[in-house]
């Protein structure tokens, strides 16, 4: 991946080992990554399906949708 290239890691899955756990190891071994937050790239009406980290969270209970989780890195 070139400099400013951009990876969305996705799942349809809740679990953290399948996606927040995941995503912190990857941008732990690979300093060249950083993790963007999606609020910046989507628009304002979908600012509340991101988490702290700014990853895309949507919950069954809260969304009315399935339970899915991505993630947006950059390499530097």
């Amino acid at each position: 991946m070139a400099r400013g290239g951009r990876l969305v890691y996705s799942v349809c899955s809740l679990e953290p080992e399948e996606g927040p756990r995941r995503i912190t190891a990857l941008v732990e071994r690979r300093t060249d990554l950083h993790l963007l937050d999606v609020r910046n790239l989507l628009p304002p009406g979908l600012h509340s399906l991101a988490d702290d980290r700014g990853c895309l969270v949507t919950l069954p209970h809260r969304d009315d949708v399935d339970g899915f989780f991505a993630a947006v890195l950059e390499k530097r």
